[in-house]
């Protein structure tokens, strides 16, 4: 991965940062979001050209918690055309954190 380790990532995610990275060209955020009342970590395809599309979501204790097994989970969906951020971690470029 580029722009950031695995490991700094994972921190920043327990931390409530959400980041902006790219595969194959493409856009994607994970992020935190909340939605009717419960907090979630989710993977989104931010694209232009068309609908954002939510590629995984899971749902956490608290927005301000965000336990490693959730992180882990996200981070292992095969969502990435069967494969999972875990699987394609060396080909990911980490473009932002806020």
């Amino acid at each position: 991965m580029e722009g950031t380790s695995l490991e700094e990532l994972y921190e920043l995610i327990a931390n409530q940062h959400d980041a902006e990275f790219t595969y194959k060209s493409e856009d994607y955020v994970l992020q935190l979001e909340s939605k009717d009342g419960k907090s979630y970590l989710v993977i989104w395809e931010n694209s232009d050209t068309h609908d954002n599309r939510c590629l995984c979501r899971y749902e956490t204790p608290s927005f301000h918690d965000i336990p490693k097994k959730i992180i882990d989970a996200v981070l292992s969906e095969k969502c990435f055309d069967g494969k999972s951020f875990l699987e394609i971690e060396k080909d990911i470029t980490v473009t932002c954190i806020f």
